[in-house]
């Protein structure tokens, strides 16, 4: 206990440096700022200047940075060296405009001696033409700048050469404004293993094009050891801030091939009482391939901030809340010749609301409390419909293990297939902080608590036996099986998952006798998900070798809870048809239904380990960046191939007269084989690579500057699982099915990104050319075991084969061909783009971006295949309009 009493005693006895007063005015006209939010980076401390541009704000030791945010301003950093006079400190904040004499567009690694964090601010957020988040994020080392797509979902995969990774995608957690956006309650599918419309995302991360790019302000990237406030994720963190704060009417326009967009936006200041006001409305229409008029998409978006902070600064509030409707209502294949009657459609409507509560108590143990609660909730609904001319197919009814009849479709009908879902989350964090320092060691303590709920109160899959698809039904004279579809009710059948997650963390800096710092950022969280408790150390250092030079590493672990689909996938049915006779007088059929009840699948999180060591450079004439890394992810989630073996009755049948249908008895039983899979936790992969950026400093004399940026990535995907191939011999039953260990999935890639920016600020002109440099990637795809483990019967007996007889003559029919598959090898190909900006000074912005400005499409040989990388020529425009 003393050792803890003394620890608070030093807190609560922590002497403080004193208070800084100054005032903030615009470097353009001398008008003093209000509303301009004053951090100390170096500790807890914040102000917000009053309607006269003055601010006061105190600080508890003598070595700080403070940060001065306008929107619509650039941001200014002073550290206390700077400081002549702490009770007359005068700023001058800057217009954020082309003006500057330096700007910067594009991802460069954030300013910071510990971890590596990649920033986009709101010039890189405008470098590709962006109409979502997910054109932003294309800058990134390891991604690919490409035409828009927003005719499917876009998801993105972090430091990963295997980009279709949808546990990497998955494990990606977003975070706007501070608080985290959830797509675990989607569960829009229908058929197994399959989604029903283009735009539907289960099971993967949060699709991109939702969040517009038109108000974002900043996006920062975490993609090594985030810190322990971070939870529910693997893969890493984008925090994506929105503009909020008083600003002119702005209108932003975009135009590219079948892509358009609009937007307005306006912040209001509604005085030092009641804060400002920011509004924001976008409207997004794209088709880029006009001939497929099913595929249209169409989203509009709109949000509310409302910031204030009161007289005294000891409270800061922001409410925001956002709503969303992708306005696609049923359409209709015109050029189809069934009459146009093929149709689908997506809605997706919701909203979103988020308060974010920062107050600081006049209590010595604590700085800041903050509490973050959020609410989201959607109604969606995916249809599909076909137009079908063979009627008379035979449709299964039994909802339980059993021989029924089933019904028959109509000669003309509509196939339909629709799911209905109230996707919902509420989630809650409550944090403080503390920042002291003892004996020339700095901490600054975080500690908190987060809470989440999930569930989905949809109608679920409706199936109707009128309309049924031909998946699920049968063409006279079958006798297959088939794995069929009912009616679920996520309402019903879906329990609502909690989370809990608990973090504690440090941020120390020692300063030596030869004034180098040393950084250490200490965490520890703990997770409760999916009934599933999980420890994560977060650790990241940091050493300055000189003033320019400094070395960082760090490790850490994290885990991601598994979705609602994954958990709740529902009842499987499968029906095989036993009998189908029809004649003149009657028709006649019997269906025997095998139900397999599923209530909860019992997933364990999917987990991951990271580590990092890199260094930063900065030297006067760049700032130049480097980072290696290795990350394990395991118990991640896959699908389980499942072969069982099952009762079937056998039958005989009793024709009494032409005229009445028959009857039957069963006469002995046999069986039949199902195959299906279930989502376990069996798959583990390992992303390890280099990346790293050289950030030139403009050169004046031409006012160009130069950025490279590149990446190497090897990632290798195993699975503890085997897998289940059929027979190449059909009639050999006695080995119908082989079982054998998985083949590891192999795959590395190199990229190379180079930028040269013209910049001319007393014009307000800028120039960009873009060199994506696809140095070489590779599909390692070679058999690694040919023989099999194991077998399985004509009755499902499975069993398995010793090690030592694997090679046996006997099991010759099950050897798999080991030049079935080869190494896809890319050799190098290169793309190259431009963007044009021009800034006028009556507030009109326009710029012109070309996607492979050459139109350079390389035919590229791959084991004798020759394809064009890159895509056309593309141009687009964007409008943007102040006042």
């Amino acid at each position: 206990m003393r050792p803890i009493f003394l620890f608070l005693l030093v807190i609560i006895f922590q002497p403080a440096y004193g208070q800084l007063s100054g005032v903030v005015i615009s470097e353009e006209n001398g008008q003093t700022l209000d509303q301009v939010l004053i951090i100390n980076q170096l500790g807890n401390e914040w102000a917000v200047s009053d309607k006269n541009g003055k601010f006061t704000i105190a600080i508890k030791n003598p070595e700080f940075i403070l940060e001065f945010q306008l929107l619509g301003k650039q941001d200014l950093i002073l550290k206390a060296a700077h400081i002549e006079d702490k009770n007359n400190i005068q700023v001058r904040l800057k217009d954020d405009n082309l003006r500057l004499d330096e700007v910067t567009v594009t991802a460069v690694p954030k300013k910071s001696k510990i971890g590596s964090i990649i920033t986009l601010g709101e010039y890189a957020v405008n470098q590709v033409q962006a109409y979502s988040l997910a054109d932003i994020l294309k800058q990134l080392p390891g991604q690919e700048v490409t035409p828009n797509s927003l005719n499917e979902p876009n998801t993105i995969a972090l430091r990963t050469a295997s980009p279709l990774n949808g546990n990497n995608k998955f494990g990606v957690s977003f975070m706007l404004d501070g608080l985290r956006l959830s797509n675990d309650e989607n569960m829009q599918t229908y058929n197994p293993g399959a989604v029903l419309t283009a735009y539907d995302n289960t099971n993967s991360g949060i699709d991109l094009r939702t969040i517009p790019a038109s108000n974002i302000e900043e996006v920062e990237v975490i993609s090594g050891i985030p810190d322990a406030k971070y939870g529910n994720l693997t893969s890493g963190v984008i925090d994506i801030t929105r503009k909020a704060g008083a600003s002119p009417y702005h209108i932003n326009a975009n135009i590219r091939q079948g892509n358009t967009s609009l937007s307005l936006r306006k912040g209001y200041g509604l005085g030092k009482q009641l804060g400002n006001l920011s509004v924001s409305l976008d409207y997004l229409n794209a088709n880029r391939d006009p001939r497929n008029s099913l595929e249209s998409y169409n989203r509009i978006t709109g949000s509310l901030i409302w910031s204030l902070a009161n007289k005294n600064n000891t409270l800061r509030n922001s409410l925001s809340l956002t709503a969303h409707n992708n306005l696609d209502d049923e359409k209709f294949d015109k050029d189809n010749d069934d009459g146009g009657r093929d149709s689908a459609f997506r809605k997706d409507r919701g909203i979103r609301l988020n308060n974010r509560l920062n107050w600081k108590p006049a209590l010595d143990l604590i700085d800041n409390i903050n509490l973050n609660t959020g609410f989201s909730y959607a109604y969606q609904h995916s249809y599909r419909q076909d137009f079908r001319n063979d009627g008379g197919r035979i449709v299964p009814l039994n909802l339980e293990t059993g021989i029924s009849q089933g019904a028959y479709t109509p000669v003309a009908y509509l196939m339909k297939r629709e799911t209905f879902g109230q996707p919902l989350n509420i989630s809650a964090n409550i944090s403080g902080d503390k920042a002291f320092e003892v004996n020339n060691i700095s901490h600054n303590v975080t500690f908190g608590f987060d809470f989440s709920y999930s569930d989905n109160k949809g109608r679920g899959k409706e199936y109707d036996p009128k309309h049924a698809h031909s998946q699920v039904s049968f063409p006279g004279g079958s006798s297959d099986l088939n794995e069929g579809i009912r009616a679920v009710n996520f309402n019903r059948s879906v329990l609502g998952q909690f989370r809990f997650g608990a973090h504690l963390q440090d941020n120390i800096t020692y300063t030596f006798a030869n004034n180098r710092k040393a950084y250490a950022n200490l965490g520890f969280r703990y997770d409760s998900q999916n009934g599933f408790s999980s420890y994560s150390p977060r650790v990241n250092l940091a050493y300055e070798l000189t003033d320019k030079l400094s070395v960082r590493g760090g490790f850490g672990f994290a885990s991601k809870a598994p979705s609602l689909a994954q958990t709740f996938p529902g009842d499987k049915y499968f029906d095989r048809v036993m009998a189908d006779y029809r004649t003149s007088s009657y028709s006649y059929n019997l269906i025997y239904t095998h139900k397999v009840p599923i209530d909860k699948i019992e997933l364990e999180p999917s987990k991951s380990w990271k580590y990092e060591i890199g260094g930063n450079y900065n030297a006067s004439f760049a700032q130049l960046s480097f980072t290696a890394f290795y990350n394990e992810s395991f118990d991640g989630f896959t699908e389980d191939d499942i072969i069982q073996s099952v009762y079937l009755p056998q039958l005989e049948f009793n024709f009494p007269d032409n005229q009445s249908s028959p009857t039957y008895e069963i006469v002995g039983p046999s069986t039949m084989i199902l195959d299906y899979s279930l989502p376990t936790n069996a798959s583990t992969v390992i992303d390890k690579g280099a990346e790293f950026f050289m950030n030139f400093k403009k050169i004046e004399a031409i006012n160009t500057s130069f950025n490279i940026n590149g990446t190497y990535t090897y990632s290798k995907a195993v699975t503890s699982l085997t897998e289940i191939k059929r027979n190449s011999d059909p009639l050999d039953e006695q080995y119908l099915y082989g079982i054998y260990n998985k083949t590891s999935e192999k795959q590395d890639m190199w990229r190379l990104r180079g930028t040269v920016t013209h910049h001319i600020s007393e014009i307000g002109l800028l120039m960009s050319f873009t060199a994506e440099h696809f140095l070489r990637s590779a599909v390692y795809s070679s058999v690694d075991d040919i023989y099999p483990v194991g077998y399985i019967d004509g009755n499902g007996n499975r069993y398995s084969i010793p090690a030592s007889d694997r090679a046996n003559s006997e099991y010759t029919s099950l050897f798999l061909d080991p030049n079935s598959t080869q190494d896809r090898i890319t050799p190098l190909y290169n793309n190259f783009h431009f963007r044009l900006t021009k800034e006028m000074k009556n507030n009109i912005s326009i710029s012109l971006y070309a996607n492979n400005f050459l139109n350079y499409r390389p035919a590229v040989t791959v084991n004798g295949n020759r394809k064009r990388r890159n895509e056309p020529i593309s141009f687009g425009a964007n409008l943007k309009y102040e006042f």
